[in-house]
């Protein structure tokens, strides 16, 4: 599931890159930063870059903290109790139709 989502996440990014692209802020942004005497510009690898590295942060944490998770939600409901959910069949009368 986190390679899923990792996979979901970088896609997202990519479109949102290019139609920020597309209305001009990459440009607006790279001209502030000449403009205050920088010599980087934002480019797509570099977001690009950043946004998977973050992407792999969170997927290994997911992947790490999920079993640990599991284990918690198990001893919690172990010691306290869950929640019993019951259906009734709908083809027989209930008792208070009768």
């Amino acid at each position: 599931m986190s390679l899923v989502g990792l996979v979901a996440w970088l896609i997202a990014v990519a479109v949102l890159y290019f139609g920020m692209s597309q209305f001009g802020i990459w440009e607006s942004m790279n001209s502030l930063i000449f403009d205050v005497g920088g010599n980087q510009s934002i480019t797509f690898g570099m977001v690009f870059a950043v946004c998977a590295l973050i992407g792999v942060v969170v997927a290994i944490f997911n992947t790490i903290l999920a079993p640990l998770l599991a284990l918690i939600y198990n001893a919690v409901v172990d010691l306290f109790g869950g929640l019993d959910i019951g259906l009734q069949d709908s083809a027989k009368p209930s008792k208070a139709a009768k």
